[in-house]
């Protein structure tokens, strides 16, 4: 158990980690842009069109793999309970921020404040903050 909350402990520090970076790039960059008084659709016409997140010009997370086996904590957690909430809640959390992140990506681009206020309880929700 001690392993198992020791292991989480490391990985739910970097995730989250990624995930501050990754907010307050976005956060950093509409602060930036509305101090310099450059408005919002400069924005729009600076990014690369395209279908994936990074072409849009944000980087989306990917879910990190444990550094054990599934089965490493058993008879404590199982192995089969390990593999369902890695890769179904752990995964849900990380779909739904890079869901919330390109929509963040989205207001900023159309200069929509009150949806990238609104934004902010998903990213903190989702990305574990």
């Amino acid at each position: 158990t001690q392993v198992f909350s020791h292991s989480l402990s490391a990985l739910s520090f970097l995730v989250l980690t990624q995930v501050q970076q990754h907010t307050s790039m976005a956060l950093r960059s509409l602060v930036a842009r509305k101090s310099l008084g450059l408005g919002f659709q400069s924005k729009a016409k600076i990014l690369a069109v395209g279908s994936t997140a990074h072409s849009r010009g944000f980087q989306t997370l990917s879910l990190p793999d444990l550094p054990y086996d599934y089965g490493a904590l058993e008879p404590a957690i199982s192995g089969e309970i390990m593999q369902l909430h890695h890769q179904k809640h752990h995964q849900t959390y990380v779909t739904n921020y890079n869901k919330a992140l390109e929509q963040l990506h989205d207001a900023i681009a159309k200069g929509d404040a009150a949806a990238v206020v609104k934004l902010q309880s998903a990213i903190k929700f989702n990305g574990g903050g």
